[in-house]
């Protein structure tokens, strides 16, 4: 095991200093980056219990993120469950899938293809106790710093599903995005986003003292929200 770990640091330090020097947290696609995920009779779960942080990314970027190039994400889900739960007093859970986390640019030039496909397939973010909070996106830009000068395309598709968000507890904020853009936006290029569901089920629901839920859907949404679930900056 330990050979093996140190194997792929090695190769991961290789990969760094070939590139050159880049920050641990920036991520720059020049040329051709192809993410894809496919799921079939599967469970994609993400849960953050007692006060921790959990955090997954399917087919998705976390950090400062700038695409000069092409960049495909693609999530496909079959007769699958696909869930991000914080279910404890001040559990902060986030799940990615298809998306951007960050700081994000699509540059001029740049192409960003997000798609999450789903058949037969639930969604489910939740938000469950004092102070919880929960952040799923599918195939969206989430982060304090949106600019689009190249061409963005965000697509969800939903068919025979439930796609569900939920804020249960005081205080619990629940946020999900589906084909959208959540935090600080800029377009000045293209910018198409769609969600389609046919013989589904889009819920969004805040119960509970103080509980705060966010559905965005095929939207660009700057987190001036009555209970802003960003303050100080989208997370």
């Amino acid at each position: 095991m330990k050979k093996l770990a140190f194997f792929a640091l090695s190769a991961c330090a290789a990969a760094a200093m070939a590139a050159g020097p880049v920050s641990p947290s920036a991520i720059t696609i020049s040329g051709t980056s192809n993410q894809t995920a496919a799921l079939t009779s599967s469970i994609v779960s993400n849960k953050s219990h007692a006060g921790n942080t959990a955090m997954q990314n399917v087919s998705s970027n976390a950090g400062d993120i700038q695409i000069k190039g092409t960049s495909n994400q693609t999530t496909t889900a079959v007769g699958a469950t696909v869930s991000n739960e914080s279910v404890n007093v001040n559990d902060w859970a986030n799940q990615n899938v298809s998306s951007n986390a960050g700081k994000v640019e699509v540059a001029r030039g740049g192409v960003s293809n997000q798609s999450t496909a789903l058949v037969g397939t639930s969604v489910l973010n939740k938000a469950k106790g004092g102070g919880a909070e929960a952040l799923q996106n599918l195939a969206s830009n989430d982060g304090n710093g949106i600019l689009i000068t190249g061409t963005s395309n965000q697509t969800v598709g939903g068919t025979h599903g439930t796609i569900s968000n939920l804020a249960d507890g005081s205080g619990a904020r629940a946020t999900q995005n589906l084909s959208s853009n959540f935090g600080k936006v800029t377009i000045a290029g293209l910018s198409n986003q769609s969600t389609y569901v046919v013989g589904g089920s889009l819920l969004n629901s805040a119960l509970g003292r103080n509980s705060h839920a966010i559905q965005n859907i095929a939207s660009n949404d700057a987190c001036d929200e009555p209970k802003d679930p960003c303050p100080n900056g989208c997370r």
